[in-house]
């Protein structure tokens, strides 16, 4: 029987045995007409809340993966990150690069070689995360940073037993298995520019996985400590990303410490899709604030929300336990950080977050928005009909707004908590060209703004 019908025949078989609650998804998705965002066959916007779970594959068995997969659904996810094969010794759950015992090839660190029951076994996880709304942001060859050996594959790709036509073939293989799941888009790289020597293997991979699934879409995961932070920001690879994913481990390493919204909104003005791929990993090592300050972390992601990033990223740990080790995910469900996430997931999804445009002029907030360059830089956005006005205040201080310019309707005003997820009317006001208000408290802070009697604000409303 020919590989793809065996394979979307055990697909039919999963969708039937899905259990209800989860997001139903009409993949293949596709770029929007503006090339925004992404939609699928329905025409449904697809926000992406990308879980970052490099080892999923490799790591748990197919059971547990599928638990861990319900456990992020259920906290809004739906999107994850991972690699088809893992080799990132120090990292990684199970015994990398096996599955439960199963090499991914069956000659040592030759790409030519897959083993077919390795790769049934990434069938059925593929499939699985299809039938339960997941897209998956698959990385066909992680290579990890460069000169640590224990990493990624960029030594073992470089080695005796294979060769750039080797990973072409390889890439051939990925491509003729996968070009009818729809649910896929491919990254290039992994904290790897492939530049110089590395090349010539992804370069050769990439092109081997195109000529045979020429529809999937790519996006990029490359070195940032070498300023590759865009996925477009790659001269080798740019002709090939589709979806500009913003990979920033520290923001202080961005431009002479600019925050992030700042590159976000620069890189929206050039039209292709942005994203956060891989971004803030909790209380995760190097201990930066990027990771360690929960406020820091909202703050980035909200910023980027609402700077045009049509996705963002997130991965639970504590200070001794990270999630992508899959050693001991189940607490890690409900961290601070899971919960925090929820509540950002809930509030946009109840907003057309799609037809947002960032606000970076001063006729709205007229008053108390912060200087631009700064984190305490209020980031707004709304949308072309005046309808829905949305900005995250990261500390509380008083702010002035016109409303008239704002829209020309009467608006409802709410707060939205960020920390707990909890709503508080305010009121309704129109016309006004200076209209004061103060946050509940010293905290960060949503105010959404909203003409619309379909909407609903998410939370406890109080």
């Amino acid at each position: 029987m020919d590989l793809n019908k065996k394979f979307f025949l055990f697909g039919w078989v999963l969708i039937f045995c899905t259990v209800c609650g989860h997001s139903q998804v009409d993949f293949p998705l596709v770029l929007s007409e503006n090339g925004r965002f992404l939609e699928d066959q329905s025409k449904h916007p697809f926000l992406i809340k990308e879980f970052s779970a490099w080892g999923l594959i490799q790591a748990l068995p197919e059971e547990e993966a599928g638990a861990f997969l319900d456990s992020i659904a259920e906290k809004g996810f739906n999107t994850i990150l991972t690699s088809i094969v893992s080799n990132a010794t120090s990292q990684m759950g199970g015994n990398p690069p096996y599955w439960q015992g199963i090499s991914p090839f069956q000659v040592q660190w030759d790409f030519s070689t897959p083993n077919e029951t390795y790769f049934q076994h990434a069938d059925r996880i593929l499939e699985m995360a299809r039938s339960k709304g997941f897209l998956v942001l698959l990385v066909p060859c992680y290579l990890g940073y460069p000169g640590d050996g224990s990493q990624g594959w960029w030594d073992e790709v470089r080695g005796i037993n294979n060769s750039p036509e080797k990973m072409h073939t390889y890439g051939e293989f990925l491509g003729e298995r996968y070009s009818e799941v729809p649910n896929i888009i491919w990254v290039a790289g992994g904290d790897n520019d492939a530049s110089d020597q590395d090349y010539p293997y992804m370069d050769g991979l990439i092109k081997g996985i195109k000529s045979r699934a020429p529809k999937h879409y790519w996006t990029g995961h490359f070195n940032n400590s070498t300023d590759t932070f865009w996925s477009t920001d790659n001269p080798l690879y740019r002709d090939y990303i589709d979806l500009d994913g913003f990979y920033v481990w520290s923001e202080i390493t961005l431009d002479n410490g600019r925050p992030q919204y700042m590159s976000e909104v620069n890189q929206y003005n050039k039209g292709k899709m942005i994203f956060q791929i891989d971004q803030s990993y909790e209380h995760d090592v190097p201990h930066y604030a990027d990771n360690e300050n929960p406020q820091w972390i909202r703050r980035k992601r909200y910023n980027g929300l609402l700077s045009g990033c049509a996705g963002t990223s997130f991965s639970s740990g504590t200070l001794t336990n990270q999630c992508y080790w899959f050693k001991d995910w189940k607490p890690l469900m409900s961290t601070l950080g899971m919960k925090q996430s929820s509540f950002c997931f809930n509030l946009f999804e109840s907003l057309p977050w799609q037809s947002f445009v960032p606000d970076t002029s001063s006729q709205i907030i007229v008053e108390g928005r912060g200087e631009w360059g700064t984190r305490d830089f209020i980031c707004a956005a709304g949308d072309s009909g005046g309808r829905y006005y949305v900005m995250y205040i990261p500390g509380g201080r008083s702010i002035w707004l016109n409303m008239k310019e704002m829209s020309e309707h009467t608006m409802r005003l709410h707060w939205y908590n960020p920390r707990s997820g909890i709503s508080i009317k305010i009121g309704h006001v129109g016309g006004s060209e200076r209209f004061g208000l103060i946050p509940p408290d010293e905290k960060d802070w949503l105010l959404i703004c909203d003409a619309d009697e379909e909407f609903s604000v998410p939370g406890l409303v109080r």
